[in-house]
């Protein structure tokens, strides 16, 4: 299963309800990084500088089949991207040049029922788990996040719910509708190489996968 691209979904965002919120969403692809702005943070992603606005959703431009949209902000010191459509953000090389000196935390979720988390620092996943699901876990972090992710679950909350609480106590912000809904740097990227943001050189690196399993992916492969 390929996690680093997301197959497109229609998102129409002028008539999105203003009750809704993002843990509501069956696909996305968020990362917020540390002392980065959002126009770096876009650059990274492959967009073109002079492409750049900055509206409100009801004014943000579709993405188109093959491509992507990119919604970024800052929060506090952390920046963020979100998309909904053909995502790239959780490709190998969009998460090591994002983490690169900093740290990037990267939230997946599809329409096909897969959700990731990953804390990723200067080129390498640190953390990276299937939240709500103890055994996915792999590699750890001074922040622990999968061990307060996998706790909320046990609480009650959703698995994209317990990640985007986790990382609004990390950031001191929550990504709330207002902000998503609200002025946001936008552009458009229209035909990533995704073969390249599949397999960069140098690669980004992983911690070994958890004793006896396979990953992550290994409880949606069975």
């Amino acid at each position: 299963m390929n996690t680093g691209a997301g197959e497109g979904v229609n998102i129409d965002w002028k008539k999105m309800a203003s009750s809704w919120t993002l843990d509501m969403s069956q696909h996305f692809c968020l990362t917020v990084t540390f002392r980065r702005s959002a126009e770096e943070i876009v650059g990274i992603y492959g967009a073109d500088a002079d492409r750049f606005s900055r509206v409100p959703s009801r004014e943000a431009p579709e993405a188109p089949r093959s491509g992507t949209l990119l919604r970024a902000g800052v929060l506090g010191e952390w920046a963020f991207c979100i998309e909904f459509e053909n995502f790239i953000g959780s490709t190998h090389a969009i998460m090591r040049d994002l983490s690169a000196q900093t740290e990037c935390l990267v939230l997946l979720t599809t329409a096909k029922g897969l959700t990731m988390f990953s804390s990723v620092v200067d080129g390498e996943v640190v953390e990276r788990f299937e939240p709500g699901y103890p055994p996915s876990t792999q590699g750890r972090s001074p922040h622990g996040y999968a061990d307060e992710i996998h706790g909320l679950v046990a609480d009650g909350l959703r698995p994209v719910a317990a990640s985007l609480r986790s990382i609004a106590l990390r950031v001191g912000h929550s990504l709330t509708t207002e902000i998503l809904h609200g002025p946001l740097l936008s552009v458009v990227i229209d035909d990533p190489d995704r073969q390249a943001l599949a397999h960069p050189d140098p690669p980004l690196l992983f911690p070994a996968p958890p004793p006896g399993g396979s990953g992550p992916l290994g409880r949606r492969l069975l």
